[in-house]
C-alpha cells in the first residue's frame, strides 16, 4: 500500500540521477523516500503487517520479527530527516502504524515476556530470540530519543530484563553470556550458542536505558550491560591476547560445543563500537579509554570491509554497522575518522542506488532477490545520510 504523501517528491526526482560524487542531502532524502515507498508498496499488507519474502514461504504470509524490526527502524530514520527535505511524510502516522503491528508479536508468557519471532496465532508460532528483542528495544530507545516522552521505555526495559534472563548460569569454562535464543524448547532445545549479537546489542540497550533513566548501569548481584560487554571481550575478541586487547575485531559466537565461530560480521563490529561510545558517555573517569577503543575498532573494521567487503555482508548487517559508526561520528573529535565513516556509507549506498536498483526502486542485493531486510537497510542508510550530524547522538 503506497503512502501518497511521498508521491510528489518521488515524481520530482524520478528522472534525476545525480553524480555519486556530488549527491546532496536533498538527493539522499529523495532516494530514501523512493526506497521507502517501494518497501511499503512491495511488502506492506492492508492490515499493516509486512509480507514475508523468500521462495519457501506462501505468498501473503507475515514477516518474521527480525525483518519487521528493521522496517520499524527504517521508518524512524526517515522520520528523522528535516521536514524541508522530506516534504509531507506523515511520520507520526507511519510510526504509530509500525508500533501497532509490533504488538502482534508480543508474547507475555513466563516471568520475562518478550516478542516472538512470529506473529502470535500463526501456524508457525515462534521462538524468542535475544538478538531480535535487542533490535526492537533499541528501536524503542531511538523513538524515545527522537520523541521524548513517547511512552515506550517501560517496554524496552522489559526487553532488557528478558535479555538478562537469558544469561548462561551453567558454570564451567567460558560460562556466562546471553544465549542466542531462549533455551529448553523450540530451537533452544538444540542450539546453545552465545553470540556477540546476543550480548553486545543488549549491552547497548542496557546502557541506553541507564542513560535515559539516569540510573546506574547495573545492580550488584544482577546481570547488567557491563557483564554482557565484558563477556564479548573475554571470549569473542580477536585481539584479546594481543597488546591492544578490547579493540576487536569480534568473532561471531561461542558454539554450544565450546568451539568458536570466527566469522567477522559487520554488525558485530558496529555493536561493539556503539557499546564503547555509550560507556564513554557514562564514565567520566575512564570515558577516554572507551572512546579510544571505539575509534580503534572502527578503524580496523573500516579497513577490513573496505572495497567489496560490504558486498559480501548482508545489507541489514551493514546498516547496523554504519548506524553505530554514526554514533561514534557524533562523539569523536577525530576528523579523519569522521570523514572515513561518511565516505564509506556514501560509497556503499551510491553503489547500491546506481548498480543494484531496479526501475521500481527495489534493491537486488542478495541471492534471495528483493527482501524486506535489504530494502529497509537501504532506506535507513539513505535517510541517515541527510540527517543533521548533531542528531546522530539519538541513534540506537
Amino acid at each position: 500500500m503506497l503512502e501518497p504523501t511521498l508521491s510528489w517528491l518521488i515524481r520530482r526526482r524520478r528522472s534525476a540521477k545525480p553524480d555519486p560524487t556530488t549527491a546532496t542531502p536533498r538527493d539522499y532524502a529523495a532516494r530514501a523516500a523512493r526506497a521507502y515507498t517501494a518497501m511499503q508498496s512491495r511488502f506492506r499488507r492492508p492490515d499493516g503487517q509486512y509480507r514475508r519474502d523468500g521462495r519457501l514461504h506462501p505468498a501473503g504470509s507475515v514477516a518474521h520479527l527480525w525483518p519487521f524490526s528493521r522496517a520499524l527502524v527504517a521508518t524512524l530514520d526517515l522520520a528523522g530527516i528535516q521536514q524541508d527535505l522530506i516534504g509531507n511524510f506523515d511520520a507520526d502516522a507511519a510510526i504509530a502504524d509500525r508500533l501497532q503491528t509490533l504488538e502482534r508479536y508480543w508474547d507475555p508468557r513466563g516471568s520475562a515476556p518478550a516478542y516472538s519471532s512470529d506473529v502470535l496465532g500463526t501456524r508457525l508460532g515462534g521462538d524468542r530470540y535475544y538478538d531480535d528483542n535487542a533490535w526492537v528495544g533499541l528501536a524503542l530507545v531511538q523513538l524515545e530519543r527522537m520523541r521524548p516522552g513517547s511512552g515506550h521505555l517501560d517496554r524496552a526495559e522489559e526487553l532488557f530484563r528478558f535479555a538478562a534472563s537469558g544469561w548462561d548460569q551453567r558454570g564451567g569454562p567460558n560460562s556466562g553470556g546471553v544465549f542466542w535464543v531462549e533455551q529448553h524448547h523450540g530451537t533452544g532445545a538444540r542450539r546453545h550458542d552465545r553470540n556477540t549479537v546476543s550480548n553486545a546489542p543488549n549491552a547497548e540497550l542496557g546502557l541506553h536505558l541507564a542513560e535515559l533513566r539516569g540510573a546506574p548501569v547495573g545492580t550488584p548481584g544482577f546481570v547488567g550491560a557491563q557483564d554482557m560487554y565484558e563477556c564479548v571481550l573475554a571470549v569473542l575478541d580477536a585481539s584479546r591476547e594481543s597488546d591492544s586487547s578490547a579493540t576487536g575485531l569480534f568473532w561471531d559466537k561461542l558454539r554450544g560445543d565450546g568451539t568458536l565461530d570466527k566469522t567477522l560480521w559487520s554488525y558485530n563490529q558496529g555493536s561493539m563500537v556503539g557499546a564503547n561510545v555509550l560507556l564513554a558517555r557514562r564514565s567520566e573517569d575512564v570515558g577516554a579509554e572507551y572512546l579510544t577503543r571505539a575509534e580503534a575498532i572502527a578503524y580496523k573494521a573500516l579497513r577490513h570491509f573496505a572495497g567489496t567487503g560490504y558486498e559480501r555482508q548482508p545489507p541489514a548487517f551493514n546498516a547496523i554497522f554504519f548506524r553505530n559508526l554514526l554514533l561514534l561520528h557524533e562523539a569523536t573529535a577525530d576528523e579523519r575518522l569522521r570523514t572515513q565513516i561518511i565516505d564509506a556509507i556514501r560509497g556503499y549506498t551510491d553503489y547500491a542506488w546506481h548498480e543494484r536498483r531496479d526501475r521500481r526502486d527495489n534493491f537486488h542485493l542478495s541471492n534471495g532477490g528483493v527482501t524486506l531486510l535489504n530494502q529497509s537497510a537501504m532506506v535507513q542508510l539513505l535517510a541517515l545520510l541527510c540527517w543533521d550530524p548533531g542528531g546522530y547522538q539519538e541513534l540506537a
